[in-house]
């Protein structure tokens, strides 16, 4: 392509600098790579439809990046999009079972799961560590069907970035997580619980 750029050529902005049959070579590529990604999405298998671990969600963003830049450029084979998708999903796998023997690499590649509320008592120094916020946890906590921190007894960031939260079956004396936000008046909401700043 030419380095000389004529600026608001509408042509070239809306159409691009490639003769129009680059379309239809844009069209093929895309089953094509569909074709690939479908089998990457097999080799997966099960678990890359659900929940991802942290290798693979940087799997997709490998694969987005390789198959969106093979779909635009002329210069980019479908041969080379072909080798980046197959091998980085089978170099991640290997990866993932390696970090199956050897708890240390495992632990590097997708952390533990962390305990945010044990027994109504939020681990502040977690939460912290973790960049939460209360009022992230307490909305997570109140989706689970939590109206006080009494009747949790335990919530846990998964490896996955979801929390799971475990009730108890105790019924709380206040609703502390839904009391706050209660409006006193128009406009007025108090303060989250065992916070003024959360």
């Amino acid at each position: 392509m030419d380095d000389k750029v004529d600026p608001l050529e509408w042509g070239r902005v809306l159409l691009g600098p490639y003769p129009p049959l680059f379309y239809a070579e844009i069209a093929v590529r895309i089953l094509m790579l569909l074709a690939l990604l479908l089998l990457v999405v097999h080799i997966l298998g099960k678990r890359g439809q659900q929940n991802l671990s942290p290798m693979q969600q940087l799997l997709l963003v490998a694969l987005g990046s390789a198959a969106g830049d093979v779909m635009l450029y002329p210069e980019l084979s479908i041969g080379y999009a072909a080798m980046v998708l197959v091998g980085v999903t089978l170099l991640t796998i290997g990866i993932e079972k390696s970090a199956n023997h050897a708890r240390w690499f495992r632990d590097y590649l997708e952390s533990r799961p962390c305990v945010l509320v044990q027994d109504g008592e939020i681990d502040v120094a977690v939460l912290k560590r973790e960049r939460t916020t209360r009022r992230e946890l307490y909305a997570i906590l109140r989706q689970n069907g939590a109206t006080a921190l009494s009747q949790v007894e335990l919530a846990v960031l998964e490896v996955t970035g979801d929390v799971s939260v475990i009730l108890n079956d105790s019924i709380p004396l206040e609703r502390d997580l839904i009391e706050y936000l209660k409006v006193r008046k128009v406009g007025d909401v108090a303060a989250p619980p065992h916070t003024a700043s959360a």
